[in-house]
């Protein structure tokens, strides 16, 4: 009896301090009992996993590199950026950008960089915003239903983004019908084929497709407010050390004129691309 008791004491030690391990290696452990991903946990699994959605340039898009289809663009230079400071490899997940969040929640993704507003009804952290753009309206060349204006989208076929702040601005607008999809290339094909009439994207990513399609404009003088701050970086929700890295490293890179550097290139690129 005694050395079934000596036993079971030796097991419920040998418990405590396997529980004492089991927490996520380099993870703090916050008040609510949850685990905080940190700067130590990402370069201790030697990565750093993005998520994006590779339909929007020239922030994110897929463009042949010697003879290789590779994911660029400005949002995937500061994630090469982040990982690089970090002395990590980058991976990069693309996906339908309205599972990004979802995927973030889940820690299939580290971080969302996708051109993305820091929306507050999205669940998760916001860095620092890094890019701030208006709205536009893109159409058909010679602007066929001659829409001049926000009031000019009432009654008309709008495409947006699905899961973006355009199709609140869409339906807002008083859209005969807002068609949601999950591309922007499946927009612009849906413009050409006269699907919808318009189609509202951030105005870099409009001006990027009117540049590269000939039968594709930019509604001149037709800048729609967005609602939002600009597009930021986002992370789990409670991950607060991390952002705070990360919203560091955002203002190394604005300091050393990167961004607009990485924008210029985007753009060239995407000329080519798209």
């Amino acid at each position: 009896m005694i050395k079934k008791y000596k036993f079971l004491a030796v097991l419920m030690v040998l418990l405590v301090i396997f529980a004492g391990c089991s927490g996520s290696e380099g993870a703090d452990k916050k008040e609510d009992g949850t685990d905080e991903l940190t700067v130590e946990a990402i370069q201790d699994k030697g990565k750093i996993i993005l998520g994006t959605s590779a339909d929007y340039p020239p922030f994110e898009f897929h463009a042949l590199v010697d003879g290789s289809d590779e994911i660029v663009g400005l949002d995937i230079e500061i994630a090469k950026y982040i990982a690089e400071s970090l002395g990590v490899e980058l991976e990069i997940n693309d996906m339908d950008f309205d599972s990004l969040i979802t995927a973030l929640g889940a820690g299939r993704v580290d971080m969302v960089i996708a051109g993305m507003n820091p929306d507050p009804e999205r669940d998760a952290n916001f860095s620092d915003v890094y890019y701030e753009a208006n709205l536009a309206v893109l159409v058909m060349k010679g602007n066929p239903l001659a829409i001049e204006s926000e009031s000019d989208l009432a009654d008309k076929k709008i495409g947006v983004q699905i899961g973006t702040t355009q199709e609140d601005i869409a339906n807002e607008a008083g859209a005969k019908e807002v068609l949601s999809l999950n591309s922007n290339y499946d927009l612009v094909m849906n413009l050409k084929t006269e699907k919808i009439d318009c189609a509202i994207m951030e105005t870099p990513v409009a001006e990027a497709f009117a540049k590269n399609n000939g039968d594709l404009v930019v509604v001149e003088g037709l800048e729609i407010d967005s609602g939002t701050d600009g597009v930021a970086i986002a992370l789990k929700t409670g991950n607060d050390k991390l952002t705070e890295k990360i919203n560091e490293l955002l203002k190394e890179i604005k300091d050393k004129g990167l961004l607009d550097q990485w924008m210029a290139e985007a753009d060239e690129l995407s000329s080519e691309e798209i």
